[in-house]
């Protein structure tokens, strides 16, 4: 019994120490980026964390039972389908400019830039007393919208063929966490 609650704690520290590396790759990526405002004159910096669903499509090949000919045919093509992920998100508001940082897994192959980073610029940023929102262009077809709920921390990105929510935790640019 001794041995699974050993080998449990070891599972757990290790799924923590995981999400700490992660957390704070994220909090060096955004700290690291090209400067573009300084932390003191209103930038807002934000690590969301959360869930999304992304169009996604593959080759798929099973058998399938004809009636005609009473017997298992092949049956290929490609199916296309919503698919779940966990990832995060990275913001960087100042003033009615801003940028967000994309995971890898919500940029669709055909894309129209961002720098080798992933970040996208932001436009139509409006910062309000209870919320921001702002979009980013991926392609020539798909805009996504962000919506950030600024008394909840709630972030909503609804594009075409995609969509992300999470948290939002304040992050000050060059400042331990703890």
């Amino acid at each position: 019994m001794s041995g699974n609650l050993s080998r449990l704690a070891e599972h757990n520290l290790e799924s923590d120490m995981g999400k700490v590396a992660a957390t704070t790759a994220l909090i060096f990526a955004l700290a690291s980026g090209p400067a573009i405002a300084q932390p003191d004159d209103g930038t807002i910096n934000l690590i969301c964390t959360g869930s999304g669903e992304r169009m996604a499509s593959g080759y798929t090949s099973s058998l399938e039972w004809d009636r005609y000919d009473h017997k298992y045919r092949t049956k290929s093509g490609v199916e296309t389908q919503m698919r779940g992920f966990e990832s995060a998100v990275t913001l960087q508001i100042y003033g009615d400019d801003g940028r967000i940082r994309l995971p890898e897994k919500l940029i669709p192959p055909l894309n129209s830039g961002g720098d080798h980073q992933h970040w996208w610029q932001l436009s139509d940023v409006i910062v309000g007393q209870n919320e921001i929102r702002a979009s980013y262009r991926l392609n020539g077809l798909n805009k996504p919208r962000v919506k950030i709920d600024r008394q909840t921390g709630a972030i909503s990105i609804k594009g075409m063929g995609q969509d992300f929510s999470g948290i939002c935790d304040k992050v000050d640019a060059g400042q331990k966490r703890f």
